[in-house]
């Protein structure tokens, strides 16, 4: 065999292995529709399918052989998938394509026979009930923890939060300003509100946080601002160290908050990804985040809804 035909067979091999590790991911919701969200080509996610519309006008493909072919992405079409729910994994399999409501926007996704261990709300509930993670092809997916907040291990965690708390805090009061100076905030130990974690050594944490604030004068009951913060570290032998950690000053109300639904954790290519819902009152999103050993980047966000 020449070099030419060498390099064309182990490009052809090449192809055909990305093929192969191809598969789309999608969260379920309790009405047993999947959106899917990303897909993964066998190295590289991307996220094919549209994100969820304004209200208005919407074409919903007729069947799923009406699905376009650019919505796939790097697979063909998904009749069958495995959603990893409560209880284990389940087949379910596609009925047709759909639309639902998604805050002010409608999103189309794929009907299934999933039944429910619990009964749906209406649709028009929002943020709405997921149930999991749908992977089709089949992949493995790995719970994330919901670790209690007042778990002995989240000890570990409360002066390395607080320092990277306070940290990122100055970085908003040197861009936006702050209602309450630093002598009167970065002493209070922030309210940890949600802790979510995986793995042994190295062991990562997601944590939501808050630190309320009131002026001079207020009482218990009210509040000037409220400082809410998000953050990655890991746990391993050397101790507990950060990745990320971000902060914004809120009204007291919260209005502009989001809050993690994690959906699962996936191992592709020697390499870590959680997969989770971001939602609050007014939008949602899906995202597929790599962790790495310094830093946590974003591989997949899209839309699922926003007014």
């Amino acid at each position: 065999m020449g070099l030419a035909a060498a390099a064309l067979a182990v490009a052809a091999s090449l192809a055909a292995a990305a093929v192969d590790d191809a598969f789309a991911a999608g969260v379920l919701r309790r009405d047993g529709v999947v959106l899917p969200f990303a897909a993964f080509d066998g190295r590289r996610w991307s996220h094919p399918w549209p994100a969820a519309q304004r209200a208005g006008d919407l074409t919903v493909p007729i069947s799923l052989t009406a699905v376009p072919k650019g919505w796939w992405g790097p697979t063909p079409p998904l009749r069958e998938w495995q959603a990893a729910v409560r209880g284990g994994a389940r087949t379910i399999h596609v009925t047709q394509p759909d639309w639902v409501e998604s805050h002010c926007g409608r999103h189309i996704g794929l009907r299934t026979d999933y039944e429910p261990s619990e009964p749906p709300p209406p649709r028009a509930t929002q943020p709405y009930p997921k149930d999991g993670l749908a992977t089709s092809p089949p992949r493995a997916v790995e719970p994330i923890e919901i670790v209690p907040v007042g778990a002995i291990e989240i000890r570990a965690l409360l002066p390395v939060l607080q320092k990277e708390f306070n940290e990122a805090e100055r970085r908003v009061e040197q861009e936006f300003g702050h209602p309450i100076t630093r002598r009167a905030r970065e002493g209070v130990l922030p309210t940890v509100e949600a802790v979510y974690a995986y793995g042994d050594s190295p062991r990562v944490y997601y944590v939501e946080a808050i630190r309320p604030y009131r002026r001079l004068g207020q009482t218990l009951d009210e509040c000037a601002a409220i400082g809410s913060g998000t953050g990655w570290f890991v746990r391993d032998a050397a101790g507990v160290r950060s990745l990320t950690t971000v902060v914004d000053v809120l009204t007291c109300r919260r209005e502009t908050a989001s809050y993690m639904l994690p959906l699962g954790v996936m191992h592709l290519k020697g390499r870590l990804y959680w997969l989770a819902q971001f939602s609050g009152w007014d939008d949602e999103r899906y995202v597929v985040l790599e962790i790495k050993s310094k830093t946590v980047d974003v591989a997949v966000n899209t839309w699922g809804g926003v007014c």
